[in-house]
């Protein structure tokens, strides 16, 4: 039987928006912690990344904006006109997306859109993401895919996976191939070749669709999301953690490829955070009680009115409830040893 949502209509359905929460809290640490991860964490003038994406959703107009985390992220992610599904354990990507697709599927039917996004991106331009979403939607409708969201690249970053871009797929492309996460001559020779774009792990569902591919490539998964729907966590719990482009997107050969350049960053570093922020005069970005004097080029984040930072050329020193990170900004994208040593003294 051919699902409505594979027809040609090219229409987005009726969406419904999850919202991904969950992190170890140390990408960006000592503002986030485990308790308080990245997504929750007011990063100065920007605001929450997760508010954030609550508001995007919102003003694509959408029927549903849920988000899935663990319980302990309930009441940080609390707010008006959004719901919050509890997973009963943490699975990765593949098992949530399953848990929104089946919460979904009830509320609207198959034939409604699920839009998966990221609690921690900052996006520069909605307007431009917004239409990029409903491009995506036509392109998944008209050729029966499962969508996702590829980001023009700015150079050959090493932090990202990539997406290779096939043949033309209305105004997208089909998916030519996924590539992990590259060394940086690899990356270079992807963008040479002209038809890369990162991943960035948004996703749009016709759920019809969705429930088809995920019965060929991972069967059970939607039938042990449904169960923890019922109150029996055990199918769901059995899955090992798994995402959802290992599980089904480099398997499916129904997946289309929108590209998009709408100031994206995942905010995944504090160079990534300097970047996006406005700097002073001396290039300096940062907020807090303290004083800088004499610093250059510097994200600065204090907790304190009695610190003092002076002199700092290309730096970061961040204070938060976590601790205190001092480090050249060079060396701010590999932390993450360091802090998972100090988290582990407790």
């Amino acid at each position: 039987m051919k699902n409505k949502n594979t027809s040609n209509s090219g229409q987005m359905g009726q969406l419904a928006v999850a919202i991904l929460a969950g992190g170890s809290g140390t990408r960006l640490w000592p503002l986030s912690t485990p308790a308080h991860p990245k997504p929750f964490v007011a990063l100065g003038p920007v605001g929450t990344l997760y508010e954030e994406a609550v508001t995007r959703a919102v003003r694509l107009g959408a029927a549903a904006t849920l988000t899935i985390g663990p319980p302990q992220y309930r009441k940080l992610a609390a707010g008006k006109g959004r719901s919050y599904l509890e997973e009963p354990a943490p699975r990765n990507t593949a098992p949530a997306v399953a848990l929104g697709a089946a919460w979904a599927s009830r509320k609207f039917g198959g034939d409604a859109d699920l839009l998966v996004l990221p609690s921690d991106h900052h996006i520069r331009r909605p307007d431009v993401w917004a239409r990029a979403v409903a491009r995506l939607a036509g392109v998944c409708r008209k050729t029966g895919s499962l969508g996702v969201m590829g980001i023009t690249p700015t150079g050959p970053e090493t932090a990202y996976g990539y997406i290779l871009a096939g043949e033309p797929a209305g105004r997208g492309f089909r998916v030519g191939r996924f590539v992990e996460k590259p060394d940086r001559r690899k990356a270079s020779r992807l963008l040479a070749g002209g038809n890369a774009t990162w991943n960035s792990g948004m996703f749009l569902f016709p759920l019809g669709v969705l429930r088809e591919e995920m019965g060929r490539h991972c069967p059970g998964l939607w039938e042990a999301a449904e169960a923890w729907l019922d109150g029996d966590p055990g199918p769901y719990t059995s899955w090992p953690k798994i995402s959802v482009d290992y599980a089904l997107m480099e398997k499916s050969a129904r997946v289309a490829m929108v590209p998009g350049d709408f100031g994206w960053s995942d905010v995944g570093t504090f160079p990534a955070l300097h970047a996006l922020l406005p700097k002073d005069e001396a290039g300096n970005a940062g907020w807090g009680p303290g004083l800088a004097e004499g610093c250059e080029r510097s994200l600065i984040v204090t907790a304190r009115a009695g610190t003092l930072v002076r002199g700092l050329r290309d730096h970061v020193h961040v204070e938060g409830p976590g601790g205190i990170l001092s480090v050249p900004m060079a060396a701010a994208g590999d932390i993450r040893e360091g802090v998972e040593a100090i988290l582990r003294r407790g």
